[in-house]
């Protein structure tokens, strides 16, 4: 069964891992969306090299381009959705604790607007 990869949204309407895809040169756009889409279809079998637990219940979807390590930062939401938190470049072996606080905040305002009604999945 597929999941449907969604972008978070802060209230101004913006789409931070959208934005930070949308920056990038359009081959390196170009995998990074397609990875994304695999991530929807394959979900349960993959690990790495393609993706790795962070903790928290957030993952990251690992992308080398060149010699670019781009991350993609998700959770797994309610039934059917990987929801797109945050991206990054990542310059260190590891991922900085403050990205990872970053994908988690995200993570729990969005579980606070969809309780609240103000998300609607389909």
């Amino acid at each position: 069964m597929e999941k449907k990869p969604i972008y978070y949204q802060n209230e101004k309407g913006e789409k931070p891992a959208k934005q930070f895809i949308e920056k990038l040169n359009e081959d390196a756009k170009g995998k990074v969306l397609a990875r994304i889409e695999f991530l929807g279809e394959h979900w349960q079998g993959l690990k790495r090299p393609y993706v790795d637990y962070l903790g928290s219940k957030i993952y990251e979807l690992r992308i080398q381009f060149a010699k670019s390590k781009i991350r993609v930062i998700y959770a797994f939401m309610f039934k059917n959705y990987i929801v797109l938190l945050h991206g990054i470049l990542k310059k260190t072996s590891e991922i900085p604790e403050g990205d990872k606080d970053i994908a988690i905040k995200r993570m729990k305002d969005f579980q606070e607007k969809y309780d609240q009604g103000k998300i609607k999945l389909n």
